[in-house]
């Protein structure tokens, strides 16, 4: 059980648990101006209940493929003051954009995600956590990812992005694989765990207009080895110390 300041995050049946990548995703991406928002495999449902408490005026969705997962998220929402405004989706991403296609379900003007990533040789030992994590081996791939976006965002909507927390390292594929299917760079925030260590994660914010985006750093641990003020100012609104 996760504490945070207005709900709590029960992850028992989640392949994978709370964890930084989510929590700092949830914060972080620009959800002001935005109606509809979809968390694009959202676990035990974090970034969805983050994304509700910041945004009050929005509804949220979060679409999760595992079905204990999808459990666990849909107990989480309804155990917070935010129940009414989130809808959990036990279903396969690309089914939900399948949907939407056909103007069965509407599209989402904020789209935000927190996939798998690892595409090593080397998978996982469940098929549940390979699902959750990698690219390989039965997972969501970013192209798959990146198709699905492209059928649930509604792109002429004025809020119209989708976030995103990726490998560093992933960057050189993804984004030229997202301008294919038109969405483009326009925040990215490279996370780096203490001064002078180099970035393993980025903080990826894509919109439909090539613009020059806004790039900045973030650093989670002060020398002392504390959150370092920017990442605790980030949080504060969710860590409860």
């Amino acid at each position: 059980m996760f504490t945070f300041k207005q709900f709590v995050i029960d992850d028992s049946h989640c392949a994978m648990k709370v964890g930084t990548d989510g929590v700092l995703l949830g914060a972080w991406a620009d959800i002001s101006q935005a109606q509809r928002i979809l968390d694009i495999g959202c676990g035990s449902g974090l970034i969805a209940l983050m994304a509700a408490q910041r945004n009050p005026e929005a509804r949220v969705t979060g679409v999760e493929i595992d079905a204990a997962a999808a459990r666990d998220a849909q107990a989480n929402a309804l155990a917070s003051p935010f129940g009414s405004r989130v809808e959990i989706v036990h279903a396969d991403v690309s089914t939900l954009a399948e949907r939407v296609t056909a103007g069965r379900a509407e599209p989402f003007d904020c789209l935000l995600a927190n996939p798998p990533y690892h595409a090593e040789d080397l998978l996982p030992p469940t098929e549940k956590r390979a699902t959750a994590r990698h690219t390989a081996g039965g997972g969501l791939t970013f192209e798959a990812l990146l198709r699905a976006t492209s059928a649930l965002l509604d792109f002429v909507a004025p809020a119209a992005s989708f976030s995103v927390v990726l490998p560093t390292t992933a960057l050189a594929s993804f984004i030229p694989l997202a301008a294919t299917f038109g969405l483009y760079p326009s925040r990215r925030t490279s996370v780096v765990t203490r001064p002078g260590k180099p970035a393993k994660r980025t903080l990826l914010e894509l919109r439909p207009e090539a613009t020059v985006p806004h790039c900045d750093e973030l650093t989670l641990l002060a020398p002392d080895g504390q959150r370092s003020v920017d990442y605790a100012t980030l949080c504060r609104d969710f860590y409860i110390r």
